[in-house]
């Protein structure tokens, strides 16, 4: 069975008063590495703060794949930290902690695994990005400098796929596909093929598996793409900060506000409020095909702790309806996060999306968002998709240009032919190159 080693690409700290890291790089490898990323407790006392490594990367495993192990490993030693087992690494979701044991870091370099996790896989692959290793960097004593050195951390991955599949694609004509050529792949996996003629205007036709699937390639028009900012907002159930909710209007994440950097807006105790902001998507063609959407999103949260109390989070609405996951703010520092759509949105349907952003009692705030729309227009066609459900080993063949077409005269009249046939070895073989029909010097008569 194959096995995959998951690793970090980020971290979050509990206190940037008084942890530091320097080449954090070296702690987004896999326990083999050699090299460490170094974490400095510069405060007087022996409080607790917490280093949370993040960001695996499980979009690595293939979708349809079936897990059958999964072990969390972390590579570490430290000096001047407390070395004590009640402060020993724990596996958390955000900043609470998931039913997990592991031995205490030592001043050796050792590859810690952590045991009896309470979680399963799929809970763990739900929790994304918010699922880390939260490593205790509380000083050993007083007045003296604690420093935790992370080589690596994994999550090793045990898993089988059914039925690993080849698609094949090949093109005669003039343009390009993608994938080309052999791909490989896994039963239950969706496969898409993006056909682009170099001519816009000549016809394409395509075969799986030599049957005909020309009806179902989707033609996608000239291609644009608009980058839009708030335009207003309503709010819902806030019980305090709803003028800070006006921050981010005209703001990208990508060139924030500068107001309201450590303010927060927040809901009654026990209840949850919202700000929902509105775009103004009326730059868009009302005959848009509308391709992705993507919306990014510059802000913090007020608490490190997620739960139902300490709640920053955004999602994509269509009116009344969610059509997003709901993605958190990681960190009380202000970062960026990416939202998209799981479900199909059309043009029409832009007129009633907005975005919110719901906050618990501990709340947070947005100071920018970017909500990128990319669509196309019916001005001529760009190119063409094929998509299906991979069940077995295919072969797709693509044509592009004008073919060559048989006429038969039926009752005076010349007929395209829709299908040509030529008898090869006393069988009848559908012909695509119609070319190579008919032999140079021989005569031919219909029956």
């Amino acid at each position: 069975m194959p096995t995959i080693r998951l690793i970090p690409s980020t971290y979050y700290l509990s206190s940037t008063q008084y942890l530091s890291v320097s080449n954090a790089s070296n702690m987004y490898h896999n326990t083999d590495n050699t090299t460490h990323a170094t974490v400095t407790n510069s405060q007087s006392g022996t409080t607790s703060y917490y280093i949370y490594i993040r960001g695996f990367n499980f979009s690595d495993i293939p979708s349809a794949a079936v897990v059958s192990s999964f072990t969390v490993k972390l590579k570490a030693s430290e000096s001047g930290v407390n070395t004590s087992t009640s402060y020993s690494p724990k596996l958390c979701h955000g900043t609470s902690q998931i039913t997990s044991t592991c031995s205490a870091v030592t001043a050796t370099a050792t590859v810690l695994s952590f045991t009896g996790v309470s979680e399963t896989w799929s809970d763990i692959v739900e929790y994304g990005s918010d699922f880390g290793i939260r490593i205790n960097c509380r000083r050993a004593n007083r007045n003296t400098t604690g420093y935790m050195y992370i080589y690596g951390a994994e999550i090793e991955v045990t898993y089988t796929v059914p039925n690993p599949s080849t698609v094949t694609s090949t093109l005669t004509g003039d343009g390009t596909i993608n994938p080309s050529g052999t791909y490989s792949t896994y039963d239950g996996e969706e496969y898409t093929l993006t056909i682009t003629p170099t001519n816009k205007s000549d016809p394409v036709t395509a075969k799986l598996n030599n049957t005909d699937i020309t009806s179902q390639l989707v033609a996608h028009g000239v291609g644009s793409s608009v980058a839009l900012t708030a335009s207003d907002h309503t709010t819902s159930g806030i019980q305090s900060g709803s003028s800070y909710a006006a921050y981010c209007e005209g703001h990208t994440a990508e060139s924030p506000s500068s107001s309201g950097t450590s303010s927060n807006m927040y809901a009654s105790s026990g209840s949850t409020g919202y700000a929902a902001y509105s775009f103004d998507f009326s730059g868009i063609p009302s005959d848009a095909t509308i391709e992705s959407i993507e919306v990014k999103c510059y802000g913090h949260r007020e608490n490190a702790t997620i739960d139902s109390s300490h709640v920053s989070q955004v999602v994509i609405y269509n009116g009344s309806t969610a059509i997003s996951d709901t993605v958190d703010f990681p960190s009380t520092s202000n970062t960026i996060i990416t939202v998209e759509p799981n479900a199909t949105v059309s043009r029409s349907d832009l007129n009633n999306v907005s975005l919110r952003h719901y906050v618990g009692y501990y709340g947070g705030l947005i100071l920018g968002i970017t909500f990128e729309v990319e669509y196309s227009t019916g001005g001529g066609i760009d190119h063409y998709t094929y998509t299906y459900t991979v069940s077995g080993d295919a072969t797709i063949a693509v044509k592009i240009g004008e073919s060559n077409t048989i006429f038969v005269k039926i009752n005076g009249s010349w007929i395209a032919a829709t299908k040509v046939y030529r008898r090869v070895g006393g069988t009848w073989v559908e012909q695509d190159d119609l070319t190579s029909v008919f032999l140079s010097g021989t005569n031919y008569k219909q029956n």
